[in-house]
């Protein structure tokens, strides 16, 4: 079985862990068969081949350990997707290991393949959130109400973004231990304003109008000594005639809304080497989510 999975962006503005948006690309491709014992090959960007330490893995031995069922797997993973880019990185290979075993057994059920899948996530980030598990599966833009049971709201939205990758990491796990556990109510109100009108624009179509809603004010700021430099890039964007920008999950790759995604693109990338920071950008559209078939 082969599982394609695609990269995503948790958060996108004010949807700290709720919000999800799936990209059609860069993806995680696995590969699975049955086995006498578990195996892990990689190709591409360097992740862990031991299949207790692979996120892809751990959450296929989860899946096995759910149904209580015994047998072995070798797994390839030709992995797409930049570790601690910023783009759902472990969620793909975590939804992609847990999809494609489950396929393999003829298991269909999409509570049971996210349950699995975070236990990949967690391994990865030190907590199991679904805002990049859950759209790289559903595809989309998604709204994550519940993981257990599971509750997704999906918008089938059409459009294009552009993501600015610079050649620097943030690890999920810091990005999370620096946010506070309550923050002030005032804050809580504006965010809750954004993301209503957000979904009310993506539902209408105006992708104008959703990018000039993508501040948030729960995560970024208290993030702000990890990525010193998103001020500047932020502003480069807006100043080129983006509608809106902001971090993908916990960064450091940044996305932005606009009309010429290019010039918008390389703004943000001049912007990232003014601060002496390598960079690149490329752009993309929504996703349709993960894809199965057979090898």
């Amino acid at each position: 079985m082969k599982v394609s999975a695609p990269a995503t962006i948790a958060n996108f503005g004010p949807g700290f862990d709720v919000f999800g948006l799936c990209l059609d690309e860069p993806r995680d491709v696995i590969k699975v068969k049955e086995s006498d014992e578990v195996m892990v090959e990689v190709e591409g960007f360097n992740v862990p081949e031991d299949p207790e330490k692979n996120v892809a893995s751990i959450s296929a031995l989860a899946l096995l350990k759910m149904l209580k069922a015994e047998m072995g797997f070798r797994m390839k993973i030709i992995k797409g997707i930049r570790p601690k880019s910023g783009l759902g990185s472990s969620g793909a290979s975590a939804l992609g290991g847990a999809l494609a075993l489950a396929k393999l057994l003829g298991v269909e059920n999409r509570e049971l393949i996210i349950k699995a899948a975070l236990e990949g996530e967690k391994a990865a980030s030190g907590s199991a959130h679904g805002d990049n598990i859950v759209p790289s599966l559903f595809g989309g833009f998604t709204i994550l109400k519940s993981l257990s049971p599971l509750e997704v709201f999906k918008l089938d939205v059409s459009f294009k973004l552009v993501i600015v990758l610079p050649k620097v990491e943030v690890s999920t796990k810091r990005a999370r231990a620096v946010l506070p556990r309550y923050v002030p109510l005032s804050d809580a109100v504006r965010n809750l304003a954004l993301a209503s009108a957000l979904i009310s624009a993506l539902k209408e179509g105006d992708i104008e109008k959703a990018g000039k809603l993508l501040d948030d004010y729960l995560a970024i700021p208290y993030r702000k000594p990890l990525i010193p430099w998103f001020d500047n890039v932020r502003r480069a964007a807006l100043e080129s005639g983006a509608y809106g920008v902001s971090l993908s999950g916990s960064g450091p790759a940044m996305f932005a809304l606009g009309e010429d995604l290019g010039d918008i693109g390389k703004a943000m990338v001049e912007a990232f080497e003014n601060e002496g920071i390598g960079a690149e950008y490329f752009i993309t559209k929504v996703g349709g989510g993960a894809k199965c078939s057979d090898v």
